[in-house]
């Protein structure tokens, strides 16, 4: 088996029995028996546990950043765009967590992963401020801070997979509509 279809292999297994299980339950030794490798194999593609989980936070970073610039760079206005994008931004986030009774620990788990997670929102900060400047929003940096984190409210009270959208859509419209000019 090819080394990339092994490493994925062991992430697919990790994320099933983290979803499954929560990380704090999940054992090295239980990822390598869920994706049948020896521990051995395991531990020459991740050190520890953080590494794989480490591992499934960068590639949900890509996938979210990935979606979230299709969405902002797409037809439309500033506020639909936004709106898109941030949408875009949390439903990757629900792809990944799905209905998993760990979502929060998951969610407070991946906000101790920092560079990865970190350097991700800084890029989507900086673009959200952007378009804003663009527009013709004062403040830009502030709006952006007050439009992420009202938005990053809402994913987190939503109730399920899907939920957000519709808030995260009337949050820009009237946070952001009446500051911008298109």
């Amino acid at each position: 088996m090819a080394e990339i279809d092994k490493r994925e292999q062991i992430l697919s297994a990790a994320r099933r029995l983290i979803l499954r299980q929560g990380l704090r339950a999940t054992s090295m030794e239980a990822i390598a028996a869920e994706a049948r490798v020896a521990k051995p194999t395991l531990y020459k593609y991740f050190g520890d546990k953080n590494a794989v989980f480490e591992a499934i936070v960068a590639e949900l970073m890509v996938e979210l950043h990935e979606r979230f610039v299709a969405a902002l760079t797409g037809e439309g206005t500033v506020v639909a765009r936004l709106a898109a994008a941030l949408s875009a931004k949390y439903e990757a986030i629900d792809r990944l967590l799905g209905q998993s009774p760990y979502a929060d620990e998951l969610y407070d788990e991946h906000e101790k992963v920092r560079p990865e997670v970190r350097a991700t929102e800084d890029v989507i900060d900086a673009m959200v401020a952007e378009e804003l400047r663009k527009a013709g929003a004062g403040q830009p940096e502030l709006l952006t801070r007050l439009l992420l984190d009202a938005a990053w409210g809402i994913k987190r009270k939503a109730r399920g997979p899907g939920e957000a959208g519709p808030g995260i859509r009337l949050l820009v419209e009237r946070l952001v509509g009446p500051e911008v000019r298109g």
